[in-house]
């Protein structure tokens, strides 16, 4: 297996490769022109996934810096027919000044392609969190029509394209977990958030949860709580 790591940048982009989980640097291209330039890297390497570094707050919280990086993965998606993958690089760049350290280079000269190094490195290793980069998204077609001025929270939805969720006076709650699901919220002009702490439970009428999907222990369906819903999220 052939992957491309890639640390995203508004001005650099940095690039490594890991061929049978063996790393290797490769250079930094400019954030302009990379249209251009990655079709080209990725016929001449052979590449065969790539991993594209996902920058996340210490907290745990998506923030402007994450959603510019789950953009820019779907612009690479566009170009590249394999599997794409976001990973959390959290800590890579105080890793990659500690390898650059060890080799007594100049962090500044190779600070983005030993952050694209270890970005492979966290992807391989099993231990950080990834998510697919996705083309196409299911639909919920089979929400049950809502009282309008229902409080509705969506758990952990597959994808922002829910069918009635119009018909909402109040804007609904989204605790979603993957970074394309919760972009494609805030295209919405929602405020979805990933960190399940930062919902009231209590607050919601209604809570949507996928088919198969559970609460954890978050709502207890024996009280007089919120109404739990299941949606399925059908392709097409």
């Amino acid at each position: 297996m052939i992957r491309l790591g890639i640390d995203f940048g508004t001005s650099r982009i940095g690039l490594a490769l890991q061929v049978e989980n063996v790393e290797i640097p490769l250079f930094t291209i400019d954030h302009t022109g990379y249209r251009k330039k990655l079709p080209r890297i990725i016929e001449e390497k052979r590449i065969e996934e790539i991993v594209i570094g996902l920058p996340i707050s210490m907290s745990g919280r998506f923030s402007e810096s994450t959603l510019k990086a789950v953009s820019f993965a779907e612009k690479v998606k566009s170009i590249f027919p394999g599997r794409v993958f976001l990973v959390d690089e959290t800590l890579t760049t105080e890793t990659a000044r500690r390898l650059s350290s060890e080799a007594g280079l100049d962090f500044s000269k190779v600070r983005d392609v030993f952050s694209a190094i270890q970005i492979l490195r966290n992807y391989s290793s099993g231990m950080s969190k990834k998510w697919e980069v996705k083309e196409e998204r299911g639909v919920c077609r089979d929400l049950p029509r809502l009282a309008s001025e229902s409080r509705v929270l969506f758990y952990r939805p597959r994808s922002a394209m829910i069918e009635g969720l119009d018909c909402l006076e109040t804007e609904p709650g989204v605790l979603v977990e993957d970074p394309q699901v919760f972009l494609s919220f805030v295209r919405k002009g929602m405020k979805p958030v990933n960190i399940v702490d930062d919902i009231d439970f209590s607050s919601y009428d209604i809570i949507v949860i996928a088919c198969g999907e559970e609460l954890d222990g978050m709502v207890d369906l024996n009280s007089e709580g919120p109404q739990v819903i299941e949606c399925s999220w059908l392709n097409g």
